[in-house]
C-alpha cells in the first residue's frame, strides 16, 4: 500500500485531489459543476472534494490498496465511490483553490518531509476511489460557533479526509501528445 498525507488550506469550500499536468501532454482541465449536493466532483484529472466549512485546514491522505479496508473508525464517514481514470501519468497532488499545493505531513509518514506530497497511480489502471470524511457531520456547526466566540484564528480541526484508490480494471495508458 502507498501512502501520502498532506494539510491543504480549503477556501470555497473545496479543494481538489488531482494528477499533475506532465510535460507533453494537453490539460483536460474542466470546471467542476458546483451546482450538485454531491460530497465530491469527478472531471478528468480531477476530483473536487466539497467541503461544510467555507475555509479551513485539513489533513488529507491519499491511499492506492488492493483492496477497500473492510471497516473505517466509526469516526469516519464514507461520501461514496467514484470511478478515476487517470489521463495524464497518474501523479496525484493535493490542492487548495486559491493556495496551491498541500503542506507536508512532516513526521507522520515516511516520505512526507519538505515536498508536497504526491501519489503515483499507475496510469494503465482504472480505479474505483473511495472517499471518507472525519469530523464533517457536525464541522458547520463547530465552525459557526468558533466564529460565534470571536475565534477567528481556529482554521484546523473541522474535518479531515481520506481517499483510497483501488485498481478496479485497465486502460490503454494515456499518451503525451507531443
Amino acid at each position: 500500500m502507498n501512502i501520502v498525507s498532506g494539510v491543504v488550506s480549503i477556501a470555497y469550500s473545496h479543494f481538489y485531489i488531482a494528477e499533475y499536468i506532465e510535460q507533453g501532454f494537453e490539460s483536460v482541465d474542466v470546471v467542476p459543476d458546483f451546482h450538485t449536493d454531491e460530497p465530491v466532483i469527478v472531471t478528468p484529472g480531477k476530483l473536487t472534494i466539497v467541503s461544510c466549512v467555507q475555509e479551513h485546514r485539513a489533513w488529507v491522505t491519499l491511499m492506492l490498496a488492493e483492496a477497500q479496508p473492510v471497516q473505517q473508525a466509526e469516526q469516519w464517514q464514507s461520501l461514496g465511490s467514484w470511478p478515476y481514470r487517470p489521463v495524464y501519468r497518474g501523479r496525484m497532488g493535493i490542492s487548495g483553490p486559491t493556495t496551491g499545493p498541500a503542506v507536508p505531513a512532516a513526521d507522520w509518514l515516511p516520505g512526507s518531509q519538505g515536498y508536497a506530497p504526491t501519489l503515483t497511480l499507475p496510469p494503465t489502471a482504472i480505479y474505483t476511489v473511495h472517499v471518507y470524511a472525519r469530523g464533517r457531520k457536525d464541522s458547520r456547526a463547530r465552525y459557526e460557533a468558533a466564529m460565534t466566540r470571536e475565534e477567528w484564528g481556529l482554521h484546523e480541526g473541522f474535518e479531515d479526509y481520506v481517499a483510497i484508490f483501488i485498481p478496479a480494471g485497465e486502460q490503454a495508458g494515456p499518451q503525451a501528445t507531443g
